[in-house]
C-alpha cells in the first residue's frame, strides 16, 4: 500500500513536474511521452540506489541532462543543467517546509494537509510557464559569447553567476537533506 501511495502522490507529481519544466522551458513539442517515461525510469532507479539524499538530486539532474541529450541532441545547451537544478531547487525548498511544518505540529491530519498544499503549490509555479521560455531565451542568449554585440552583461559573468548558484543551491539541498532525515528519525 506504502509503494502505491508513493508512486501516486510522490513519483508521478514529481517526474510530471520536471517533464512538465522542460516542456515549457524549452518549448518540446515531440517525445514528449518518451521524456516522462525516461525521467520516469531515471527517478526510480535513483530512489532505488540512493534514496534521499543530496547525492540522489544531483545525480537526478545529470541523467535529466543525458536523457535531454539523447531525445532532443541539438536543442540541449549545457545550460539546462542550471534550469534542472533551479527546478529541482524549488521542489526541494517546498519539501523542506512539509517537513518543517510537521515538525512543529506532528499529526497526521497536519501531514496530510501540508502534503496538498505543497502539491498545489508545486504545479502552482505552471501558471507562469509562458515566461519559462522567454527567461531560457534570454539566458541561453547571455551565455552564449558574442563580442559582436553589446550587452548588459558578460557571458562570462552569467556563467560565474550561475556557477556560484549552482553551488549555493546544492550546499542548502545539502542542509535541508541533513535536516529531513534528522526530523524522520
Amino acid at each position: 500500500m506504502i509503494y502505491i501511495l508513493s508512486l501516486f502522490l510522490g513519483l508521478i507529481p514529481e517526474v510530471l513536474y520536471f517533464s512538465l519544466a522542460m516542456i515549457y522551458t524549452k518549448k518540446i513539442n515531440e517525445k514528449r511521452i518518451r521524456l516522462f517515461l525516461f525521467i520516469s525510469l531515471a527517478y526510480i532507479l535513483c530512489i532505488m540506489i540512493i534514496p534521499y539524499e543530496l547525492l540522489f538530486y544531483v545525480i537526478f539532474i545529470f541523467i535529466i541532462y543525458f536523457i535531454l541529450k539523447i531525445l532532443y541532441k541539438e536543442k540541449t545547451q549545457i545550460i539546462d543543467i542550471f534550469v534542472i537544478t533551479y527546478f529541482t531547487f524549488y521542489l526541494t525548498l517546498l519539501s523542506f517546509l512539509i517537513c518543517f511544518y510537521y515538525t512543529v505540529e506532528n499529526s497526521l491530519k497536519m501531514y496530510i494537509i501540508l502534503y496538498i498544499i505543497n502539491r498545489i503549490l508545486l504545479f502552482s509555479i505552471f501558471i507562469f510557464k509562458d515566461k519559462f521560455y522567454i527567461l531560457y531565451q534570454r539566458y541561453k542568449k547571455y551565455w552564449n559569447r558574442n563580442d559582436n554585440e553589446k550587452r548588459p552583461i558578460k557571458s562570462i559573468t552569467l556563467r560565474n553567476i550561475s556557477l556560484i548558484l549552482l553551488n549555493i543551491i546544492i550546499f542548502i539541498m545539502n542542509i535541508i537533506c541533513l535536516y529531513i532525515l534528522t526530523k524522520a528519525r
